[in-house]
């Protein structure tokens, strides 16, 4: 029924996929969260477009009221149309107060302190900022939380608590199988890479290849 929101950019370091920053979507009850990455804030209105969309398909509910702060990327006449067309409140925090919006505010913050504790374990590059705090999200959707009586928002969102696949250390050394057919029965059989998270649309994990760049 309610979902909060924030805009979190831009970043002085553009990420390896080229965004400057991401916006977050928090299910009030649930404490569930969404995110996107952005190259602007211009796309915001196009994230919220798409994760309504999400939210109608796959949980068959509609999302009642946003609430937000004051930024241009959520005060405009394009996303104010889209809210009015499609029945939903649009909440605004009042001048100066940014603890009206502190669940978006306050998740921001979190997935930041995390995904820094990611990167600074394992030393990974800067550039990686943006795997790191998607990870972050994969990871604390899953993880117990106080406010929600040790269950976790995935537990509360879908029924069950699960990882497709085995969590792993971020940021650690990891072996791809090559299966490009110019690789020779003497050649290496694995790419030397970087687990960088979990994939959304496959079983499996996110790697990067730190020589040959992909």
């Amino acid at each position: 029924m309610l979902i909060h929101s924030d805009v979190w950019g831009p970043c002085s370091v553009t990420s390896v996929s080229g965004f400057k920053g991401f916006v977050t979507f928090i299910d009030c009850y649930t404490r569930m969260t969404w995110i996107y990455m952005i190259k602007g804030k211009n796309e915001v209105l196009q994230c919220f477009q798409d994760f309504h969309k999400l939210i109608a398909n796959q949980f068959n509910v509609k999302v009642r009221i946003i609430r937000t702060d004051n930024g241009k990327e959520y005060v405009n006449n394009d996303f104010g149309a889209y809210t009015s067309d499609h029945g939903i409140i649009h909440q605004t925090t009042c001048p100066g107060t940014p603890p009206q919006n502190g669940v978006a505010e306050r998740k921001n913050r979190h997935l930041l302190e995390v995904a820094r504790c990611l990167m600074f374990q394992m030393n990974v590059p800067k550039y990686l900022w943006s795997e790191a705090v998607m990870t972050t999200v994969y990871l604390i959707n899953r993880m117990p939380s106080r406010i929600l009586g040790m269950k976790s928002p995935d537990e509360l969102m879908l029924g069950r608590r699960e990882f497709k696949v085995p969590p792993k250390v971020f940021g650690c050394v990891c072996f791809v199988r090559d299966h490009r057919p110019s690789v020779g029965k003497l050649d290496p059989q694995a790419v030397k890479c970087i687990f960088v998270g979990y994939s959304s649309t496959q079983k499996g994990y996110k790697c990067w290849d730190p020589i040959g760049k992909r």
